[in-house]
């Protein structure tokens, strides 16, 4: 057993960290956008440019204004979309390894996403990944609501010292949770925010996930 790890705890993000749908994400926005009759991102980097929390502000971004249907359509029909082109994504490079190299140390593991609880387990008993967590902890819908309530209610009940986890995302949201609840942070640099955003949070930066067991 290593005594002398960094971290007794790591929390990991879903969507853009351990799974790599930003490309799937990409391509569904700007179907939708197509279908609205508004112009195409030009890539997927100007898409990283829109994304951000909560959800509804990326849609603002991107030009939605409302005014002739409610966000919960648009998101619901996203959601949709999203749900049946789901098994097209692939986890991120190095994923696998390093849940194992987290395992291998005896720190405890933890998924965290805001998509709803029923649609995140499926996912991770898709791609065979329960074994590697003590929990998976999803919303109770799939609007991307009360990620940092979860985060917080479950430090509370593991009893872990903030300052002993690790949080592990790709967003500056997932950089607000941890710093919120004091925790550290690293960031995967090609999920939904570009790597010039993420540079100005002073987030510890990874550019992929094959880099985290050194922070172990």
């Amino acid at each position: 057993m290593n005594f002398t790890r960094n971290y007794d705890l790591v929390i990991w993000d879903w969507n853009g960290t351990l799974l790599d749908d930003t490309e799937l994400c990409y391509s569904i926005a700007n179907e939708m956008r197509l279908e609205r009759g508004m112009s195409l991102m030009q890539g997927i980097e100007e898409y990283r440019t829109y994304f951000t929390f909560p959800v509804v502000d990326y849609y603002r971004r991107m030009g939605y204004t409302f005014e002739t249907e409610p966000f919960e359509n648009i998101s619901r029909q996203f959601v949709a979309m999203y749900a049946e082109r789901f098994p097209d994504c692939a986890l991120q490079q190095c994923a696998k390894e390093a849940l194992a190299a987290v395992l291998e140390s005896r720190a405890r593991q933890v998924l965290l996403s805001a998509t709803g609880q029923e649609k995140l387990d499926e996912q991770v008993l898709h791609f065979g990944l329960n074994d590697y967590f003590e929990r998976v902890i999803g919303g109770n819908n799939n609007l991307a609501n009360g990620k940092a309530d979860y985060a917080r209610a479950f430090l509370r009940e593991s009893g872990v010292h903030p300052a002993r986890t690790l949080f592990v995302g790709d967003t500056d949201h997932d950089f607000e949770i941890a710093s919120s609840i004091g925790c550290g942070c690293a960031l995967i640099t090609n999920g939904h925010q570009t790597r010039e955003h993420l540079a100005l949070l002073g987030a510890t930066l990874v550019d992929s996930l094959c880099d985290i067991p050194a922070l172990l």
